[in-house]
C-alpha cells in the first residue's frame, strides 16, 4: 500500500501504524511468514497494537518536529468522523484553536 501525506505526520501515521500493526500480527500467526496474505487478524489486537504504536512509537517525535508538539493534530471533529481503525488515542490529540494555531496547553482547545 502505497500512503502519502504533505509532512508525514498525523493522516499518515494514522495509516502507517496501522500496517504496521497488520504486518506484525500477520507475522506472528504465520510463524514468521509476514508475507501470507490469508490469514484471519484478530481486529482487536490489530487496533490495541496500532495503539501502543500511536502513543509510544516513532510517529510522535515526527510531530513533535512538525509542529513543536508530540502530538497528533487533528480536532475533534475529524476524529470523530475518522473510522475507528484510524483514530488517533484521545491522549495524542493536540487539537486547534480557532484560526488553525494548535494549542499551547495553556486551555482553549476545540472540542
Amino acid at each position: 500500500a502505497a500512503i502519502f501525506g504533505k509532512s508525514g505526520k498525523d493522516r499518515t501515521a494514522m495509516q502507517v501504524t496501522f500496517k504496521q500493526s497488520q504486518f506484525v500480527n500477520r507475522f506472528l500467526q504465520t510463524g514468521g511468514d509476514g508475507l501470507a496474505d490469508e490469514v484471519d487478524l484478530d481486529m482487536k489486537k490489530v487496533f490495541k497494537d496500532a495503539t501502543l504504536m500511536r502513543v509510544y512509537g516513532t510517529r510522535l517525535p515526527i510531530c513533535d518536529k512538525n509542529v513543536g508538539q508530540p502530538l497528533y493534530a487533528f480536532n475533534s471533529l475529524q476524529a470523530r468522523f475518522m473510522p475507528d481503525i484510524l483514530k488517533p488515542p484521545a491522549r495524542a490529540l493536540a487539537g486547534f484553536l480557532k484560526g488553525g494555531r494548535v494549542f499551547s496547553r495553556e486551555g482553549l482547545i476545540e472540542s
